[in-house]
């Protein structure tokens, strides 16, 4: 039912309109973010990183973030994060790896499909030449990960959500920095990651001794239940 003094006010009931809508509109936004990021930022922003960049100090740490996203690393933190569960291992486990499967088809199928050359290999150009090309620059794939593990993590330890949000932030940023990707690259593949980690904690919900948890993931009106 709707909210009478809402109703005599048109400012409130437009609140309530984008309250209600507030995803939709989230999802809009990134989406007009990520386009003048391909427009704009993406070449610009790589015309005037290089002072940053050749910095030995961002140069190393960079490098200690890529490799914790990476192959090797991702596999130790996710082994972390499954040990930290404790009784929970086997529900974690089951969500990292479904989200990770579901993260890799999504993103493997994208670097294919639009063949985008890394900023380092095209001379800071932002082109997409399509399928049968060597080039899989978009999205990141360390992006994709860190999100999708950050997720997980903040919905079976909900305290460490924004520890873990910021780690895989830096991890996303540390791709832009080694110019292994645009920012476009990053923003599309933390995306992917979020979505794939959401939708299996919407099939799997975290739960402990039987009992159902309440367990809220950001961008969502609705906790898990």
């Amino acid at each position: 039912m709707r909210n009478d003094k809402a109703a005599d006010h048109p400012a409130a009931e437009g609140c309530l309109w984008m309250w209600r809508y507030r995803s939709w509109l989230i999802l809009v936004l990134f989406v007009w973010v990520v386009l003048l990021c391909l427009a704009f930022v993406d070449t610009a922003f790589e015309r005037i990183d290089e002072p940053i960049e050749n910095l030995p100090l961002v140069v190393t740490l960079s490098q200690a973030a890529t490799v914790a996203g990476g192959r090797t690393g991702g596999t130790i933190l996710a082994l972390v994060v499954i040990v930290l569960a404790y009784k929970r291992w086997k529900q974690t486990a089951r969500s990292i790896v479904a989200g990770l499967m579901i993260q890799t088809a999504t993103v493997q199928a994208l670097k294919h499909l639009s063949g985008r050359p890394r900023p380092a290999d095209f001379d800071k150009l932002t082109v997409f030449y399509g399928p049968s090309t060597d080039f899989h620059s978009f999205p990141s794939s360390h992006a994709a990960f860190a999100f999708m593990l950050a997720t997980v993590v903040g919905a079976y330890f909900p305290r460490w959500r924004w520890l873990a949000y910021a780690g895989a932030g830096v991890i996303a940023l540390s791709r832009v920095l080694l110019d292994r990707h645009f920012i476009s690259d990053v923003m599309v593949g933390a995306f992917i990651g979020y979505m794939a980690a959401f939708l299996v904690l919407r099939w799997w919900p975290p739960r402990e001794s039987g009992a159902v948890l309440q367990v809220t993931i950001p961008g969502s009106d609705k906790g898990v239940i």
